[in-house]
């Protein structure tokens, strides 16, 4: 009610409190933290590989740096889950804050040079960097603890922030969720494409400033919130919330530890095939991932995917929310989650036999080796990766204009042609088969999308019986222990296999990094699919033992 004798401060206080500390306002905060740290995380592993790229680090840094931090997502996950349970905004606010603090620390020990990733020919591929960086050894320390902080932080949004959501609207649980991993594979997946060409100029930390300074101010928004909402009843407490009486109720719940281990292997099978897609489209296409061909339709994928990825999701949430008080069964939930599961295995299945008859790159055999016409040029490719040309005469690929020994290049109609070459009279920017691969390619972007949105939907009905088959009070270790296992055994124990088949796989090898792959990398979408079967499987049992706990009195 209002009230004459209030000053600005107490009237601005309520304004807030009426209109802006909402629920759906913190929804919203949610989803744009979600995001930003996703990106923030993308910039951390770009700066990374910028140092290895000259020489400071091992080419495979992203990749040890992804492990420990996943190492430490399950050492820690369960722990900061349960501490954060009682003040879900503000554990969620210090989270938050402590990874802008670290990221903004990184400003304080710039780069000594801008590293160069243009594609460069015979004579011009040599790019000299300092012997030493006064900055490495400090900026490299609280990139580390960056990541590792961004990787901790994901666990309070998702134990804390969309737990504090739950708990007020429960019937809108898989709306929210939805939204969150709409954001994960849709924004998220593209964020480091966006971020890779300016983390390597001189004013890389202007994206870097951005995203902590917007880290920071999402911390200081969640502690504007209450404990609770004015409208919320807790339920009665009446069972023991120290941290091994919670952690024991849920590691005993059956329906939950299923859940979990369909959740790892979906986990494994999406994300770990996603880290190669990249690579994937490479070898099996022979097209650049990392520049734009202006042939390939990059930018029609880059806006139809999120549109589709959003759209079928959010099917799933208007169908699962607004049914129930409490909002989806948890036997349901496991049960559609499972279903769902097995068109995902179908989709990658399809993936995987996809191919459009590319001949192998000049070079290529058991591995790869540059042709001995080319080698007096002096060759840095492993600085931006593959970039096929094709000789006009003779169809050859070339994996790029310097290994084609071409010096010149000139651009005709938005079309790069490369001449005076050792290896090739005349040859153009692309592998000879970018034509002819151009409608695989296309039913190949068409399929991963559908894949990704397929599987999205199940995240989000398997993940809700973490959520509904234990009591209001063990939601957030609930949702720590599952991250957490899912951390160790799919963002380590899958990262790794997905690591070993890509080193067996490999064709051209530089400094433990894969610069190109053999086709035989189709292994990875046939293991992906076995993996969503396996986790359709699982999760289909957990249906037949989860019951929602409205359910067992």
């Amino acid at each position: 009610m209002y009230d004459k004798n209030e000053n600005v401060f107490q009237k601005l206080w309520r304004f807030l409190r009426t209109y802006i500390l909402t629920v759906p306002r913190f929804d919203l905060f949610l989803q744009g933290a979600l995001l930003i740290l996703i990106l923030l995380d993308h910039n951390v592993y770009i700066l990374l590989k910028r140092d290895a790229d000259a020489g400071y680090h091992p080419q495979l840094v992203q990749d040890w740096v992804f492990l420990g931090a996943s190492g430490a997502e399950f050492v820690f996950g369960v722990f900061i889950a349960w501490t954060g349970r009682k003040q879900r905004h503000l554990a969620l606010s210090c989270w938050l804050a402590l990874t802008a603090a670290s990221a903004l620390l990184v400003l304080a020990f710039p780069f000594s040079g801008e590293v160069y990733r243009d594609v460069g020919t015979c004579g011009n591929d040599v790019t000299q960097y300092p012997d030493t960086d006064p900055n490495i050894i400090p900026r490299t320390i609280l990139l580390i603890i960056t990541a590792i902080c961004c990787c901790l932080t994901k666990i309070s949004i998702w134990s804390h922030g969309l737990t504090y959501l739950d708990d007020h609207e429960p019937q809108n649980g898989p709306y929210f969720y939805g939204i969150l991993i709409s954001i994960r594979l849709s924004l998220g997946l593209s964020g480091q494409t966006w971020l890779i060409p300016g983390g390597y100029r001189d004013d890389w930390w202007e994206a870097h400033l951005s995203l902590a300074m917007l880290t920071l101010m999402f911390a200081v928004l969640f502690t504007l919130f209450p404990k609770q909402m004015p409208n919320y009843e807790p339920p009665d407490l009446k069972e023991d919330d120290g941290f091994l009486p919670s952690v024991y109720r849920v590691l005993c719940n059956k329906a939950v530890l299923l859940q979990i281990g369909a959740l790892a292997f979906l986990n494994i099978g999406l994300f770990c095939f996603v880290d190669y897609n990249q690579a994937f489209i490479q070898a099996r296409f022979h097209l650049e991932t990392l520049r734009a061909d202006p042939r390939t339709p990059t930018l029609a994928t880059s806006i139809f995917r999120p549109m589709v990825i959003i759209f079928f999701i959010m099917i799933f949430r208007i169908r699962f929310s607004v049914r129930r008080l409490d909002g989806v069964k948890a036997n349901t939930a496991a049960r559609v989650g499972g279903v769902v599961a097995l068109f995902a295995a179908v989709c990658l299945g399809v993936l995987a036999v996809l191919d459009c008859g590319v001949q192998d790159v000049r070079g290529t055999g058991d591995v790869y080796t540059q042709p001995g016409c080319s080698q007096r040029c002096g060759c840095n490719s492993e600085l931006y990766g593959f970039a096929p040309v094709c000789d006009m005469d003779t169809s050859t690929t070339y994996f790029s204009p310097c290994h084609a020994g071409c010096s010149i290049s000139e651009e005709y109609g938005g079309l790069t042609f490369f001449s005076n070459c050792t290896c090739v009279q005349t040859a153009y920017r692309g592998a000879c088969s970018v034509m002819s691969c151009q409608g695989t390619y296309g039913i190949y972007q068409a399929i991963f999308t559908i894949t990704l949105a397929i599987a999205g939907s199940s995240f989000l009905m398997q993940d809700m019986v973490l959520l509904r088959a234990v009591h209001h009070h063990d939601k957030a270790v609930s949702v720590g222990v599952g991250f957490a296992i899912i951390a160790l055994l799919s963002h380590v124990l899958g990262h790794l296999l997905y690591m070993f088949i890509s080193d067996q796989t490999c064709l051209y090898k530089h400094d433990g990094a894969c610069l190109l792959h053999q086709p035989s990398i189709r292994w990875m979408p046939i293991i992906s699919a076995i993996m969503a079967v396996l986790s359709a499987i699982v999760s289909l049992i957990a249906s037949r033992v989860a019951y929602s706990v409205d359910e067992l009195h």
